[in-house]
């Protein structure tokens, strides 16, 4: 009889467990891994230590946030782009665990810096080009433009040959 008592409750415990699977209400806790990547704006001239304060300020942020917001969230990767113009630009990577990052949240203990994207994101500072109007001849007036005005007029209407025409223009000039 203690042996029907035993397999019994046995039986009602797995029973009772299959339910729980089956019906959706059990959910086993996970780890969860997450990948975010954030895009700053690179606007102007580039000074690399700024560059690299900036993206390790908005990582060390990012991290907080995500951490604090999931408590599931066991790893996370976080690529920081430098966008110029639309061209993306790969600037530093972390990759780290909530344990890691509880132990030591210094970005730069867990980043992967990309030397290039420096250059890359330089690559568009040259000067600019700054256009000059051009500036009239000398003797070049109000005259001399309606004295054009009235040879081109003459040559269209076939009152000037090709060359007679050019012989003024050449004058004028």
């Amino acid at each position: 009889m203690s042996q029907r008592t035993f397999t019994h409750p046995l039986l009602a415990a797995i029973a009772a467990i299959c339910v729980l699977i089956l019906s959706g209400s059990y959910q086993p806790a996970r780890a969860e891994d997450e990948r975010i990547v954030i895009d700053m704006p690179v606007n102007g001239q580039v000074i690399h230590n700024a560059l690299i304060a900036q993206a390790e300020s908005l990582l060390g942020e990012a991290i907080d946030r995500q951490f604090s917001q999931n408590a599931n969230l066991s790893t996370l990767q976080v690529d920081v782009v430098g966008d110029r113009h639309g061209e993306m630009i790969p600037v530093l990577t972390v990759t780290v665990s909530r344990t890691q990052w509880q132990a030591n949240p210094q970005v730069s203990a867990w980043s992967r810096y990309y030397n290039a994207s420096y250059a890359l994101l330089q690559r568009h500072e040259s000067e600019e080009t700054v256009a000059i109007a051009p500036v009239s001849p000398a003797g070049f007036t109000n005259a001399s433009v309606e004295e054009r005005f009235w040879i081109d007029q003459a040559f269209d209407s076939g009152r000037l040959t090709g060359s007679a025409a050019q012989d003024y223009l050449s004058d004028l000039d």
